[in-house]
């Protein structure tokens, strides 16, 4: 009985083989591509949302705040300065910068004892708190000046950064006790979509 040698893998075969492999290959590289992407997406929305969650809640925290400023004003005291209340059937403009009064938060203000006037009312020291959009930047800024008087003598101006990564920031006096916030942010990257939060604040003081 003769016995033939083993047969081997000719050209053509290895030529197939390779080219099978191949697409294998790079078709788990694309399956892999696209995990990667989507696993950037959704982690980049969700860095979005979270940022724009703990932004407008900052902003909002300090809106809540807004008061009318009695001590250093009579009659129609003011309490939010910008942006301007619009009249009567007239459409709200939106501003990229929101300013009002609050108490102090310091001596003179909510720090005891608090100053009351002849009749025992209390009569603080305000604060104009200013939010301010920088587009470049992509901050949203607050600026705390304190309003001298006779309890308040020490002028302070105190600007500090509340809110990154913000594209867009929008605030509408929709009356004199209602704003009206819009807030978009994006991943750090840049990358990716936007997330769009909107909300108001109403304000408890009515004159």
């Amino acid at each position: 009985m003769i016995r033939r040698a083993p047969r081997g893998f000719t050209v053509v075969e290895m030529l197939i083989s390779m080219t099978i492999m191949g697409l294998v290959l790079a078709l788990a590289v694309v399956e892999f591509a696209m995990v990667f992407n989507h696993n950037n997406l959704t982690t980049a929305n969700i860095t979005a949302e979270s940022n724009a969650r703990i932004s407008m809640a900052k902003v909002t925290n300090e809106l809540r705040q807004a008061m009318p400023d009695i001590t250093d004003f009579s009659g129609n005291y003011p309490i939010v300065t910008r942006p301007p209340v619009p009249a009567p059937s007239t459409a709200p403009v939106a501003s990229q910068t929101v300013s009002f009064y609050r108490v102090h938060n310091g001596p003179g203000g909510l720090t005891t004892p608090v100053p009351v006037d002849s009749a025992g009312d209390p009569i603080p020291c305000y604060d104009l708190v200013t939010l301010t959009y920088d587009p470049v930047a992509k901050t949203i800024s607050r600026e705390v000046q304190l309003k001298n008087n006779a309890n308040c003598p020490t002028a302070s101006d105190v600007t500090n950064v509340i809110a990154y990564n913000i594209v867009g920031f929008e605030v509408e006096a929709l009356s004199s006790q209602l704003l009206d916030v819009d807030l978009q942010t994006q991943s750090a990257n840049g990358s990716y979509g936007i997330y769009d939060l909107n909300t108001q604040v109403a304000l408890g003081y009515k004159p």
